[in-house]
């Protein structure tokens, strides 16, 4: 199978990134590729979902081997050399495209002249560039807005889902703190302290609160107050319920803490809240 798209210019200029070339390569052993310093003007990511093959690490020279669940991505203008095992050849779904932002992974592919990596998600990245292909086939203008977002989509979440290829257990660890976290927020209202959380993720106290604010961006205690904010905003603009009702529903002991901690995260009062959005 080789699905290959070539995706017209944009008509409008201002897109933060958008695909050139996109396409699926299955049961193709054919597939290979090395290319010279200054040959491709787009960055170049692929995504595999089965079979094996290899990549040529820019930084160390060495020739890393490939399998389902790896990816990589090269910067523009970057040497390449890379290829599919002609025994076991991959399923490979594989974007060329621009893109003006500075996500940390762009960054380290141009920092080191590529970026071998290990991914998650699979079924997630599966959905997003099934759908790139069918605004591909055929292209309509109207959809440009859309292939833009989806790239965007997909270059977020492998950065968020992502690590260098060693980092394999990196990413295992990124996966169970976001899985506790996704926990805490549904039972944020409930007493959450350290020791409980650490509990969850299966790690001592002290890793897990080193981890939760390297995965996360912040403390867990500042998380629990985030989630009980936002569940707070939930209620106080559909419901009539009362602002101490709301405090007790959403975890806070008092409904002066409560109004306190809401005016300090929103700039307004849980009233002139519900006012302006209820």
């Amino acid at each position: 199978m080789r699905q290959h798209y070539v995706v017209p210019y944009p008509s409008f200029t201002h897109y933060i990134c958008y695909p050139d070339l996109a396409g699926r390569y299955k049961d193709f052993p054919q597939h290979a590729e090395r290319r010279e310093r200054g040959q491709l003007k787009h960055y170049n990511l692929h995504l595999i979902f089965a079979g094996s093959g290899y990549v040529v690490d820019e930084s160390s020279g060495k020739r890393l081997q490939l399998q389902a669940g790896d990816g990589f991505l090269f910067p523009k203008l970057a040497k390449q050399e890379y290829g599919s095992n002609v025994h076991d050849p991959w399923d490979v779904r594989w974007i060329h495209f621009d893109a003006e932002m500075a996500l940390p992974m762009l960054r380290e592919a141009e920092d080191f002249g590529g970026l071998p990596f290990t991914f998650s998600k699979r079924e997630r990245f599966k959905e997003l560039t099934e759908e790139m292909y069918a605004l591909c086939s055929p292209f309509e203008t109207r959809n440009e807005p859309r292939l833009s977002a989806l790239l965007y989509e997909i270059l977020v979440e492998l950065a968020q889902h992502s690590e260098r290829l060693e980092g394999a257990t990196a990413l295992e660890k990124s996966n169970t703190i976001r899985m506790a976290a996704d926990h805490i927020r549904h039972r944020c209202e409930e007493a959450w302290s350290l020791e409980r959380m650490a509990e969850l993720a299966g790690y001592s106290p002290y890793h897990f609160l080193r981890l939760f604010r390297q995965v996360m961006g912040k403390t867990p205690n500042h998380y629990v107050t985030e989630c009980r904010i936002v569940a707070a905003k939930q209620l106080l603009s559909t419901t009539a319920l009362s602002v101490t009702e709301i405090a007790a529903r959403c975890g806070f002991a008092q409904a002066s803490y409560f109004i306190r901690v809401f005016r300090a995260a929103e700039g307004v009062s849980p009233k002139t809240y519900r006012m302006i959005y209820g």
